[in-house]
């Protein structure tokens, strides 16, 4: 009985573990992937925003920021990501880095 306890003991906390972690197929994690990192452009022209709530049931807000080399990078990324959330968009906009 002690090692049947100790098995679902375990797998709930595996569950809740999993609910709580950003799964690789999510569209969220695999934007993010995507998206060219500021720390690895210092020298872009170029950062575009875009922050918004994705998903239904539950809703949750998602963001993210990119650095470009062009204003026409910025809004090729900016398109299709504005079009992906599925509420309220907070941000979209591509500018100047200063």
């Amino acid at each position: 009985m002690t090692r049947v306890t100790i098995s679902l003991v375990a797998a709930a906390g595996l569950v809740a573990v999993t609910a709580c972690a950003p799964a690789r197929g999510d569209w969220v994690y695999q934007w993010r992937e995507a998206t060219p990192q500021c720390r690895d452009h210092p020298d872009a022209p170029v950062i575009g925003r875009a922050a918004g709530m994705v998903g239904f049931e539950p809703t949750r807000s998602a963001s993210f920021v990119g650095c470009f080399p062009s204003m026409d990078a910025c809004y090729a990324w900016l398109g299709p990501l504005s079009g992906r959330f599925g509420g309220r968009i907070f941000i979209t906009r591509c500018d100047p880095r200063t």
